[in-house]
């Protein structure tokens, strides 16, 4: 594959969950956090340029409420080299009507639909006051959507989700059976393909080392409950290099496996490949991901490791989550 017109055409997403940085091992913060991750958002930005690549910055309410954050990524985002998307955390966007001590509210999808319109409006004035233009891409804090929260962005006047997570499951949703490429999901079941035309899912890329996810995905699902569990299969299989199941995170996964992972879902016809993590490991000791200089070495490190294999294997266009809307309905039509 040395000549470009050989090389299959594939769209390469950088998105990152834009938020404040807290304790993950104590209660969702309310007041007690900080936003101090965000002043090495311009050292990001200088290594996406480096790059080539236009990452899209799903922003939540504690950033765009603060000065320094909005200010940091509006420079960016008049120059023209990123997006800026919603991201809902509930816990810090009013109105706090909900009890955040316990876990499941802080998935939006498991509060009253009207409570969460509410805290999408205040986090949309917030956005669009600090960044002079209504956001079109959404996701939700700590991923989770439905029918209803859909038709909600819509009303909103956005056109993109990307809170579908493939092969996950949390408090209040399953998306083990949801497309693992982008679709237009019904508003009766957002796993499944639908008739409107309003809000284009645009998921993550989550699977496994080898092609055929879904078959890979029910093995793992299997696999990993009684009287299999007890086995300890699925990380024998990982460790055999059988079945792993890999997101593309350089939070979650290193460059081998994430390579790995691309190829397999490029041999599935994969065309779009969407990379993921937090902004709070931009900042080493902010999270449990990222805890010293090392790993943020290797946060970057593993970025561009795949980013380079992409390029040098792949007709590759990096977009932001709009442009790659824009991208693939127009070659649909």
């Amino acid at each position: 594959m040395n000549n470009i017109q050989d090389k299959k055409k594939v769209i390469f997403i950088l998105s990152i969950d834009t938020e404040e940085e807290w304790d993950w091992n104590g209660p969702f913060p309310q007041a007690n956090f900080s936003v101090k991750n965000t002043a090495n958002i311009p050292k990001f930005q200088a290594f996406c340029d480096r790059l080539g690549i236009r990452p899209t910055y799903f922003v939540d309410y504690a950033i765009a409420n603060d000065t320094g954050s909005a200010a940091r990524l509006k420079t960016v985002q008049d120059r023209g080299n990123c997006e800026i998307g919603g991201h809902l955390h509930p816990w810090v966007t009013p109105p706090v009507e909900e009890d955040i001590s316990n876990p499941d509210n802080s998935h939006a999808i498991n509060l009253p639909i009207e409570l969460v319109e509410k805290k999408l409006e205040s986090l949309n004035l917030k956005l669009e006051e600090a960044f002079g233009k209504k956001p079109r891409s959404f996701r939700s804090g700590r991923w989770g959507t439905n029918g209803s929260m859909l038709k909600l962005l819509a009303r909103q006047g956005y056109s993109i989700d990307s809170s579908i997570h493939p092969y996950y499951e949390d408090s209040g949703f399953s998306y083990h059976s949801a497309p693992d490429r982008p679709f237009w999901p019904s508003y009766d079941d957002c796993t499944s393909q639908g008739q409107q035309r309003e809000v284009y899912e645009i998921p993550v890329t989550n699977g496994y080392n080898k092609p055929n996810f879904p078959f890979w995905n029910q093995l793992h699902l299997t696999l990993s409950k009684t009287p299999f569990k007890q086995l300890k299969l699925v990380g024998i299989l990982w460790k055999l290099g059988v079945m792993r199941k890999i997101p593309l995170s350089p939070e979650l996964a290193d460059a081998e496996n994430m390579i790995t992972l691309v190829k397999a879902a490029l041999t599935e016809g994969h065309q779009v490949v969407h990379m993921f993590f937090h902004s709070s490991s931009l900042l080493p000791g902010m999270n449990p991901y990222v805890k010293n200089e090392a790993d943020e070495k290797a946060l970057y490190d593993n970025i561009e490791q795949v980013f380079n294999f992409l390029k040098e294997k792949t007709d590759l266009r990096c977009c932001t989550l709009a442009e790659a809307e824009q991208t693939i309905l127009k070659n649909e039509r």
